[in-house]
């Protein structure tokens, strides 16, 4: 989820969103229709794919721990999302960090976020142990406006490319306006957003992705494993199932992966490789789409983990100085991302919260491949159509909270 908090130029005018009148609670939108963007025929959605997938990862390299959840996809939309607003230098920083800039890259990550339409609900709460059958991905955004005015441009492009809402909270309920969002939209997995409202506060925005998907080769046995952590070798809870898969290697040893399907689209990729790069990652996306399927079996941590990254800390090339697009003198304050993210026996379940403060053929017949992740990973969720990452996690230590 996305969450931009606002500390305006002194003495913002009182006016409601855009000059309207909105009561609390009132949405409002954006003056701009929804454009019908297709994945498959709109321009750069590859390379918006590509470019969530190393900002993500290049928050994971900036980021200390043993495990390190990101959401790339939530990652990435929330600065196209900020990009919206930004202007003079930082407009220039963020389209040099995504590689794209205007009304390519507002139809590119829209493209993205339409693709999963087909897959969206909201249910009150999920259970890996009781993941549904058909793979629920749903996508939210909104803005909040705490007093403030944004601009109609801005939430003219949110409205035309991400078809994002503008609702009006007074500042006495703005903090529990947020939180009940943040829990409504991650059903219950995360719990509160992660801004806090101040005096200074004047506009959020948020964003979220839930997921929640059963093992398209149905339900694994639950077993344990040695897993060497950085502490030393432990036994942790695990699953196994012998599969027909892809599976694919680098030639010269670096990594070993297979591909576990929720669906025709959308799965995991558990990737072994010591020492990881993100050239490595997309040499697996490349490789495993090609790859054909044999029986591997398969045997890996279950783990319920979470995690929070200061974007801000993680990534501090990125110049995000001049945010007035949004609102007057407009710049960054804050620019965190919570994540939840769940592996058992019988599928999948996470969810995310990027919250951005402002401030103003035939298959030959072989024996089984053994595939047993018994050391540091990286556990990968995408849609394999598109390549775009929905959760990416370097794993160490199944067994931390």
């Amino acid at each position: 989820m996305i969450s931009f908090r606002i500390l305006a130029a002194p003495l913002l005018a009182a006016t409601l969103l855009v000059g309207c009148s909105a009561s609390a609670g009132e949405e409002v939108r954006g003056r701009e229709a929804v454009l019908a963007l297709a994945y498959d025929s709109t321009p750069k959605v590859e390379a918006a794919a590509q470019a969530s997938q190393r900002l993500a990862w290049k928050a994971i390299e900036a980021t200390d721990g043993p495990n390190r959840l990101t959401s790339p996809s939530s990652l990435a939309m929330s600065l196209a999302m900020v990009a919206e607003g930004a202007r003079g230098d930082s407009t220039s920083s963020i389209e040099a960090e995504l590689g794209l800039a205007g009304e390519e890259r507002g139809s590119a990550f829209g493209a993205l976020r339409q693709s999963l339409a087909g897959y969206e609900s909201l249910p009150e709460k999920v259970s890996v142990d009781d993941p549904p059958e058909t793979p629920i991905v749903h996508l939210a955004g909104q803005v909040l406006s705490i007093g403030a005015t944004p601009e109609a441009d801005f939430l003219d492009a949110l409205a035309r490319y991400y078809d994002t809402p503008a609702t009006v909270a007074d500042r006495g309920r703005a903090q529990k306006a947020l939180d009940g969002w943040v829990r409504r939209n991650t059903a219950g997995l995360i719990e509160r957003s992660g801004i806090r409202v101040t005096e200074a506060t004047s506009v959020v925005v948020q964003d979220a992705v839930l997921f929640a998907a059963a093992w398209g080769n149905g339900e694994m046995d639950e077993t344990s494993l040695e897993f060497a952590t950085p502490a030393g070798t432990q036994r942790v809870d695990a699953i196994s199932a012998t599969v027909r898969v892809s599976y694919a290697e680098d030639p010269e040893g670096r990594w070993r992966a297979v591909r576990l399907p929720y669906d025709d689209a959308l799965a995991a990729d558990v990737i072994i490789a010591d020492s990881p790069t993100i050239a490595d990652l997309e040499a697996v996306s490349d490789s495993l789409d090609t790859a054909e399927q044999v029986d591997v079996v398969v045997t890996m941590p279950s783990f319920d983990l979470s995690g929070s990254t200061d974007l801000l800390a993680a990534l501090p090339g990125l110049d995000l100085s001049d945010l007035s697009g949004i609102t007057p003198g407009g710049t960054a304050e804050q620019w965190t991302q919570q994540v939840r993210l769940q592996v058992g026996a019988r599928g999948t379940v996470g969810a995310a919260v990027t919250e951005f403060a402002e401030a103003g053929s035939a298959p030959v017949e072989q024996a089984p491949i053994e595939f047993t992740v018994d050391h540091p990973y990286v556990f990968r969720v995408s849609d394999t159509r598109t390549h775009w990452p929905l959760f990416l996690a370097a794993i160490a230590d199944p067994t931390a909270e």
